[in-house]
């Protein structure tokens, strides 16, 4: 149905252990995908590869790429959440070593190169169909992890979270390093979370649902930030106290609400791609379909470019 409303690609996140509805097998979820559409890019937004041995990584996304013909996008992220270290028995102290590290394994078995693994040569057969290799975006929050995308990736994925004014700094920043570093970015997608309609109480209903969503992981792991840019620690500020906050930085209202608010992510940030979360626990099947649908009828035409 989404590529038959015109969607340009269907993107699958990674997260342990929680209740409502997160993945923990995004590749799994975009062969399936793979299998009954024609045009969509297939993208993991994000794998957490720290958890991960990276020649599998590369291999899952190797076949994802040849049963799609050469749809998959490569999207991974250093994870945040300590039982999920714990659980796939990961140092959380050495994660950005470990990171970097599988990264570079990653890139290279994906572009055909050969790696040493003790006194093995090891090459990945078969490679993917995208030459040199499928796009790696990258998750980043801070300054330091987003001037390091550069070396690591092709783009920037743009958190759902991060407020929108310092996600412009940001970009700017981004944009700076990539000039001084001679390297030419062409994607920059930003993920939102996203429920349009023209009916008031499927928007209260969906309001509800998201924002309880929001309550039971994002804000209890401590993923979320103020205005300013600091962690909200969830002992110390009620839920309640930051909702409208939320709120503010999510695409959830009428089609020239949200028309209006991604004109200003376009104008801002320069985003090519805006990735839209619109599976939350409470909001029906019935619910996402119609909601898919006006967002395809009435707000894609406006962005065509």
């Amino acid at each position: 149905m989404a590529e038959e409303l015109g969607f340009y690609g269907i993107y699958v996140g990674e997260h342990h252990f929680a209740a409502d509805g997160w993945c923990p097998s995004p590749i799994p979820v975009l062969a399936a995908a793979a299998a009954v559409t024609k045009q969509m890019k297939l993208g993991t937004d994000i794998i957490v590869l720290t958890l991960h041995n990276p020649i599998k990584v590369a291999e899952d996304i190797a076949v994802l790429d040849n049963i799609s013909n050469g749809r998959s996008i490569l999207g991974i992220g250093l994870g945040y959440r300590k039982e999920e270290y714990a659980a796939f028995s990961v140092d959380f102290k050495k994660k950005k070593e470990i990171y970097d590290d599988k990264i570079k394994v990653v890139k290279s078995l994906l572009q055909g190169e050969v790696i040493k693994i003790n006194e093995f040569n090891i090459r990945i057969y078969p490679l993917p169909t995208q030459k040199p290799r499928p796009p790696i975006w990258l998750a980043a929050k801070s300054d330091e992890a987003i001037k390091a995308v550069l070396r690591r990736g092709d783009a920037w994925i743009m958190d759902p979270v991060t407020p929108i004014h310092l996600l412009e700094k940001k970009v700017r920043l981004f944009r700076e390093t990539a000039h001084m570093l001679k390297k030419h970015v062409i994607d920059f997608p930003l993920r939102r979370e996203c429920f349009v309609s023209k009916d008031k109480e499927e928007l209260k209903k969906a309001t509800e649902s998201i924002l309880r969503s929001y309550e039971e992981d994002y804000y209890k792991w401590g993923h979320l930030m103020t205005k300013e840019g600091m962690p909200i620690d969830p002992s110390r500020v009620p839920f309640n106290d930051i909702k409208d906050q939320l709120l503010d930085e999510m695409l959830i209202g009428t089609p020239s609400e949200v028309i209006e608010k991604i004109q200003v992510y376009k104008k801002l940030l320069g985003i090519t791609e805006l990735l839209l979360k619109i599976m939350f626990p409470g909001i029906t099947h019935e619910m996402r379909k119609n909601s898919m649908r006006t967002i395809s009828f009435e707000i894609m035409p406006y962005f065509k470019d």
